[in-house]
């Protein structure tokens, strides 16, 4: 697996918890105070988000990282 095939993994399962809780990109992004447009770029799998990025949106959706990352 590729650098950009594990982005677009972890958006997808990013997009998945987001949709399960209800919330559109801009609950998400005012959850982990972030803007509307990162949270549409992680989810598109366009940029490679930090490790804490990562942490900060798994608090937002009330799951463990590793659940976030899960594949």
């Amino acid at each position: 697996m590729d650098k950009i095939e594990l982005q677009k993994l972890v958006g997808k399962r990013i997009i998945q918890l987001r949709t399960d809780k209800g919330w559109s990109q801009s609950d998400l992004a005012r959850a982990c105070e972030k803007d509307r447009q990162s949270i549409e770029r992680i989810e598109n799998g366009k940029v490679s988000p930090s490790l804490y990025s990562l942490y900060e949106i798994s608090l937002a959706l009330g799951v463990r990282l590793e659940e976030l990352i899960s594949l």
